[in-house]
């Protein structure tokens, strides 16, 4: 089995091979591997990432969240495929945004994790509706982290928010 990572496509609920099931029981299947959210074939699924995956939004959240990425058995992930941009998409970006919380939740410890996706999508988008969130998300203490086996600190969610903010307003200072 491939090393990529278990947030991959090939273990996603998206995945029309995988019969709206997270996991592992239709990898023998013969049916093409295709994301249903995102409309697209899917030629190496378990070297395939998004932020909608089971690991990532466990409330099985059909809306697209960021970019696919493509990676590699060393864990390397790369940009391949930009979020769609709808205003359906966006809003829901902002209601994601706007739940943000200076405690990180504990996630699946590879790739990108989903709070950092939202943001750095927001930038992307250069989303002015999110300018509020983005500064408070930028105020945010790096440090600030929790003290189990997968949680991250906030230096990571913190730069993407100021990229952000620097991606809508221009450069600060």
């Amino acid at each position: 089995m491939p090393s990529g990572g278990s947030d991959c496509c090939g273990t996603c609920w998206f995945n029309a091979k995988n019969k709206n099931q997270p996991g592992y029981d239709h990898v023998d299947d013969p049916d093409p591997d295709f994301c249903t959210i995102r409309d697209l074939p899917l030629s190496d699924p378990f070297y395939t990432y998004c932020g909608n995956h089971p690991h990532r939004r466990p409330d099985r959240d059909p809306i697209t969240i960021g970019p696919v990425f493509r990676g590699n058995s060393l864990g390397d992930r790369r940009f391949w495929k930009p979020s769609p941009d709808t205003e359906e998409i966006r809003r829901h970006l902002l209601a994601l945004v706007g739940t943000i919380e200076e405690q990180p939740p504990t996630e699946y410890p590879m790739g990108t994790s989903s709070e950092e996706t939202v943001v750095w999508q927001l930038g992307e988008f250069r989303e002015a509706r999110a300018v509020g969130d983005l500064r408070r998300v930028a105020s945010f203490s790096p440090e600030s982290g929790g003290d189990g086996p997968f949680d991250r600190s906030r230096e990571d969610l913190v730069a993407l928010a100021h990229e952000a903010l620097d991606k809508i307003e221009g450069p600060s200072g």
